[in-house]
């Protein structure tokens, strides 16, 4: 890894770089605390699942999952890949997609305890929903200038993700129609005169090596399931594929996601898509939130490097349990010379972002670095105790001259 993680980072002549960016100088402009993406990388990740994807032998959808960075630049960079769309978890979020150039046939909406008012907004903007609960496909058959066509969401039945956070694994809990009830959510759908073109299923977020008989298991049954519904088109695997925040993180690679995909759907009429909703993996280690350290103290409890951010700006640590990794930007690749606790700006005893934190020497005005922040994080900021929202700025270096 020669000292930094993730292949968007270097070191240059102002420190620590993102896709070539030199972090210090956008800081000094911007202000901290900064979210900075890579459109460069964006772009890899978006490649990269597209070759992944080609291995199931049948048409592909990739739908960005907003949720996970909304930022207007980083929605045109995906709107510039010409062959993305949008997976959308809220009326407004569908707003936003629209705004920025997508067409409604390019945006679903995936999204629980849907109200009427949603129901009758998504409507209105054309687009589909995946649905969960007999409730909602009541309510969308009553909706005025409802399409006919819908999705519907399952339970994977099983529980996987990052660690053993019960927020990050979406098996038996609040999303889904059970499996058992498929048949009945089908006929139910017929009887009100819609048609299920899509049946969906999102099994966590940080998926991990070690979970893929899990992934299999939950694939095959869902490609089971998909064989039932003769009027079918798309079987949606979801997301949660991730990037490493511990050291012993494990996360799945993206060639052994694909053949588990490939693996499950084979037995499918391959005129049947497969779509996925990427947020986290193309997203996250695309960008870095840049911090100003404020103050350095040595107390009984340890020594205490607190900055100008807290779990306002980014809720991974206080919210999820979840680690970022913390770079210096000045001399990235330093080793580490102290053990620090390192604290939030936020007055709440949980505004930490690491406890026994090994890093280099930092002094007061010096800046870090969390990555892998570009997904969840500014999406996810708050304004609480006023302490502001962050600043946000996409990169794209220029590219060589063709010689």
């Amino acid at each position: 890894m020669s000292g930094l993680p993730g292949d968007a980072l270097g070191e240059g002549p102002f420190g620590l770089e993102l896709d070539g960016a030199p972090l210090a100088p956008l800081a000094a402009r911007l202000g901290t605390p900064l979210y900075v993406y890579g459109g460069h990388t964006l772009r890899r990740r978006f490649a990269a699942l597209r070759q992944a994807l080609g291995h199931a032998g049948r048409p592909a959808q990739i739908r960005y999952a907003m949720k996970a960075n909304r930022y207007g630049p980083v929605l045109d960079r995906v709107r510039a890949e010409g062959d993305l769309r949008i997976d959308a978890c809220s009326p407004r979020e569908v707003e936003r997609a629209l705004q920025h150039g997508f067409e409604p046939h390019e945006v679903s909406l995936t999204a629980g305890m849907l109200s009427n008012r949603d129901l009758a907004t998504v409507a209105r903007y054309g687009v589909r929903p995946n649905l969960d609960t007999f409730s909602a496909l009541r309510r969308w058959a009553a909706t005025p200038d409802r399409g006919a066509a819908i999705g519907l969401r399952l339970n994977p039945e099983v529980s996987v993700g990052w660690g053993q956070e019960p927020k990050l694994a979406y098996g038996n809990s609040k999303f889904g129609f059970d499996q058992a009830a498929l048949p009945a959510a089908v006929a139910e759908a017929r009887a009100l005169g819609l048609v299920v073109e899509e049946v969906h299923m999102h099994l966590g977020w940080g998926l991990q090596r070690g979970q893929a008989d899990l992934l299999r298991q939950a694939f095959s049954r869902l490609a089971a399931l998909a064989g039932t519904i003769d009027t079918l088109r798309t079987v949606n695997v979801g997301g949660g594929l991730g990037w490493p925040h511990r050291r012993q993180d494990d996360p799945l690679p993206l060639d052994a996601w694909g053949a588990l995909v490939g693996e499950a759907l084979a037995p499918l009429d391959p005129a049947i898509a497969v779509a996925c909703e990427p947020g986290t993996y193309v997203a996250a280690a695309a960008g870095v939130l840049v911090v100003e350290v404020n103050t350095v103290e040595t107390r009984q409890s340890g020594r205490w490097v607190g900055v100008d951010a807290g779990h306002g700006i980014n809720v991974f640590a206080a919210h999820y349990g979840i680690p970022l990794i913390t770079v210096p930007v000045r001399g990235p690749r330093r080793a580490p010379t102290e053990v620090i606790h390192l604290a939030g700006n936020i007055n709440e005893a949980n505004d930490i972002f690491a406890r026994d934190l090994p890093l280099p020497e930092v002094a007061e005005g010096d800046l870090l670095a969390f990555w892998p922040a570009g997904a969840y994080g500014a999406s996810m900021a708050s304004d609480h105790c006023l302490r502001g929202r962050p600043a946000e700025v996409l990169v794209e270096p220029p590219r060589p001259a063709a010689r």
